[in-house]
């Protein structure tokens, strides 16, 4: 899908964004083009009592590649109908925010919504006053009244096929990693058929589609904002889950011991327990939640620096050894090693 702006009142720049906004009569007497990310063009604006608002604007590209991979642009589209959607379907008293939206240009692909701070959980973790435990705990809770609440949530054409298939992407390039490693390629391929596959017809929830702590906002009061649901699509929620796990495994690992993973992954089983049952004896809900933290461990440490290479393959192998656990559904196994956490009973 085509944005339909003027080329020269594209918002990629701040100038461009400038003109954008003069064209609708708003003031802006200040903006701040906000760095670090990769798809869109993202910009603080501060308005005459300096009060910031969040512009996002997508173009039919990823936009750190300037137009060179394309990225069909009705990904905001998305993003705009679950920001719209999700605050009536969670209960009032939920403790994580999500972005409040604005306003929406369909037309133009323009999103401006809240301002959840300048802070990531990624960035906060390692610092002496974020509470990570008490994070670990709302998050779970947060994540387990969404998909406990999204069961019957439309949220557009086909549930965001554009999401589907990019969120196929470790799942197809597992097997290079694997043989950059020395590691079994034959059985990434076997992963990715099986349960990559699988992906474009998951639909037992509305799913986040990119839950991990570089997407958790704290803002100078400690409020936590889950941000960027351009991926937001029908799915299974235990991949969101297993996403979120594998990120706050390698920030316990590397960056401090803190205790975000066990936190997190207790927290989601008691919520989810409370209306539909002890998801650690459906063994089809913890054979995906395993098999897909085994994908992104396997996946994304070669991708993104964690530590040196020894260290690195250590996890790249604890990921398969996920993988081949949770496809083979050894319950034992995984309840004794990585995934006690979530498997053994607390009460």
């Amino acid at each position: 899908m085509a944005s339909g702006s003027n080329t020269a009142l594209k918002p990629t720049s701040v100038e461009g964004l400038k003109k954008y906004l003069k064209t609708r009569g708003i003031s802006c007497p200040q903006i701040e083009q906000i760095e670090g990310g990769t798809a869109n063009y993202v910009f603080r604006v501060f308005d005459n009592h300096n009060i910031p608002t969040i512009f996002k604007h997508a173009e039919p590209y990823v936009a750190s590649s300037n137009g060179a991979i394309p990225l069909p642009d009705d990904r905001m589209d998305f993003e705009a109908a679950a920001l719209y959607a999700v605050p009536d379907i969670m209960p009032e008293d939920t403790v994580v925010q999500i972005p409040t939206v604005e306003d929406y240009d369909e037309s133009a692909k323009v999103l401006s919504m809240s301002d959840a701070g300048e802070t990531t959980l990624k960035a906060a973790y390692s610092e002496p006053g974020t509470n990570v435990l008490d994070i670990g705990h709302q998050l779970g809770e947060w994540l387990a009244t969404l998909h406990a609440s999204t069961k019957e949530t439309d949220i557009g054409e086909e549930g965001n096929p554009t999401a589907r298939s990019i969120y196929r992407w470790s799942y197809d390039h597992i097997g290079q990693v694997a043989s950059q490693y020395g590691l079994d390629a034959d059985f990434c391929d076997y992963i990715d058929n099986t349960y990559g596959a699988s992906l474009s017809t998951d639909d037992a929830c509305v799913c986040h589609g990119d839950f991990w702590p570089g997407n958790v906002m704290l803002n100078v009061e400690n409020v936590l904002t889950v941000i960027d649901w351009e991926m937001c699509r029908r799915g299974r929620g235990e991949l969101d889950v297993a996403q979120f796990a594998a990120e706050a495994y390698l920030l316990d690992r590397f960056r401090g011991g803190k205790g975000l993973f066990e936190a997190f992954l207790p927290a989601y089983r008691r919520t989810w327990s409370k209306t539909y049952g002890d998801i650690a004896v459906d063994r089809q809900w913890v054979k995906r939640m395993a098999v897909h933290m085994g994908v992104h461990l396997a996946f994304w440490p070669a991708c993104v620096k964690w530590a040196e290479r020894d260290e690195t393959k250590a996890v790249i192998e604890l990921g398969h050894e996920l993988m081949r656990r949770g496809d083979a559904e050894d319950l034992d196994w995984l309840r004794e090693n990585l995934l006690g956490a979530l498997l053994k009973r607390d009460d």
